[in-house]
C-alpha cells in the first residue's frame, strides 16, 4: 500500500526582509553651500541693519519728546514768571493813588490813609491793610479798590451822608443814619437837626429814618428831633411848633399830611399830629 505525502508546512507570519539600499548618497555642491552661507550672512545683516534703524528712530523720537518737553516747560516758566518779577519790581511800585466818589477833603483823607503803600509793589498791595486804613477814615462808607499797572491804586469810595448832629460832651457830633460821627463842633452844626437820642441807638435809628423821609421842602424846617422811644418820634419846627410823628412807619404819608396841615392850619395851631396819617389833630 502507497503512503500518503505529508502535508506541506504553514506560510510563516514574519514579513518578508526588505532590501537595504546600496545607492549613492545625494552629493550638495560647493557653490551652493557657499550661496546659502551668503544668504543667511545677508539675512543676518539685513535684520541687524533693521533692528539698529528702529533704537535709532525710537531714540530720535525720545529726543524730540524730551526737546519739545523742555521747550513747553522753559516757555511756561517765563510766562509765568516774567509778569510776576515785573510786578514785583521797583519799575511796578505804587507811585499814585487816586481817590473819586467823594468831595476833596474826603479824598485828601483817603490818600493820605494810604500812603504807607508808595512804594510797594503794586501786586504786593495787602488788600487787608487797605481795608484797615480805609476804615479809620470817616466819612467812607465802603470803598472799592483797583490796581492798575504800572504804580496806580484807584480808590472809589461810597462816602457817608450826614442826616443829624448829636450831643457829644459839650460839643456837637455830625452823624449819619449809622450814628457814625463825621466830623464834630464846639457849637451847632447848620443845616441839620439835633436828634436827643444815643447815637446808635433803635430810638436814634427811628429818628434819622423820620429825617431822612422828609421831602427837600420841609427838612430845613425841623430843628430838633426828639425819641423817647422808636414809636415815639417828635419834631419840633423851626416857628417852636411840635409835631408828633410816632413810629417811621409811613414816612411819606406823614410827610404829605404835614405838609398839608401846616398849609391849611397857618401858624394857629401850635402841635400838629400826624401819627394817623389818614387823621390828622392838630391843636
Amino acid at each position: 500500500m502507497k503512503r500518503p505525502a505529508p502535508p506541506a508546512p504553514p506560510p510563516s507570519s514574519a514579513a518578508p526582509a526588505v532590501a537595504a539600499s546600496t545607492g549613492p548618497l545625494p552629493t550638495v555642491s560647493r557653490g551652493t553651500l557657499r550661496a546659502d552661507r551668503a544668504r543667511i550672512r545677508s539675512t543676518s545683516r539685513a535684520r541687524r541693519r533693521a533692528e539698529a534703524a528702529e533704537v535709532r528712530r525710537f531714540t530720535r523720537d525720545a529726543r524730540r519728546r524730551r526737546i519739545v518737553a523742555a521747550v513747553a516747560g522753559g516757555f511756561l516758566v517765563v510766562s509765568v514768571a516774567t509778569p510776576v518779577l515785573l510786578a514785583v519790581s521797583p519799575a511796578f511800585a505804587v507811585r499814585t493813588i487816586t481817590v473819586t466818589g467823594g468831595d476833596a477833603a474826603l479824598a485828601g483823607r483817603v490818600r493820605s490813609a494810604l500812603s504807607p503803600e508808595v512804594g510797594v509793589p503794586i501786586a504786593l498791595v495787602d488788600g487787608g491793610d487797605v481795608t484797615t486804613r480805609i476804615a479809620a477814615v470817616a466819612g467812607v462808607r465802603s470803598f472799592s479798590l483797583a490796581r492798575l499797572p504800572p504804580g496806580t491804586l484807584a480808590v472809589q469810595v461810597v462816602p457817608r451822608t450826614p442826616v443829624a448832629q448829636v450831643r457829644a460832651g459839650a460839643a456837637y457830633a455830625l452823624v449819619d443814619a449809622a450814628g457814625v460821627t463825621l466830623r464834630t463842633s464846639t457849637g451847632r452844626i447848620a443845616g441839620t437837626p439835633l436828634v436827643t437820642a444815643t447815637a446808635g441807638s433803635r430810638a436814634f435809628t427811628a429818628a434819622a429814618d423820620v429825617i431822612e423821609s422828609l421831602p427837600a421842602a420841609l427838612a430845613p424846617r425841623v430843628r430838633t428831633v426828639a425819641a423817647p422811644t422808636p414809636d415815639a418820634v417828635r419834631l419840633t419846627l423851626a416857628d417852636g411848633r411840635l409835631v408828633l410823628w410816632g413810629s417811621a412807619d409811613d414816612g411819606p404819608a406823614k410827610a404829605a399830611a404835614l405838609s398839608a396841615a401846616l398849609v391849611h392850619v397857618g401858624k394857629s395851631a401850635h402841635r400838629i399830629d400826624v401819627s394817623v396819617p389818614g387823621s390828622v389833630a392838630v391843636g
